[in-house]
């Protein structure tokens, strides 16, 4: 269940962006839930496969709802996204 829980919350990340009350919802939810334990990290320093390990563990470990891990792994990937558009990468860059 879990492993199904967590793919799907990936495979949301692929939707196409999010709506500014969503992003705004993501980002509180990344405050309030990944912030309360440890510093936020730069997603485009990571490889996709790497983040994408990182970030499914954290949503088993942080209990997030379904719909709360979709939308923030939707957030985190808009974020990535983001970037790469400005920076012209591809959100593997490594440290």
């Amino acid at each position: 269940m879990k492993l199904t829980f967590v793919i799907v919350a990936i495979a949301l990340a692929t939707a196409a962006g999010l709506t500014p009350k969503e992003t705004a919802a993501g980002k509180k939810l990344y405050a309030e839930k990944c912030g309360r334990c440890h510093k936020f990290y730069k997603i485009e320093r990571y490889p996709d496969p790497a983040w994408n390990m990182w970030l499914g563990q954290m949503i088993v470990k942080a209990k997030l709802t379904p719909e709360q891990a979709g939308l923030l792994t939707h957030y985190l990937q808009s974020l990535r996204a983001s970037h790469d558009e400005h920076n012209g990468g591809n959100g593997s860059t490594r440290r």
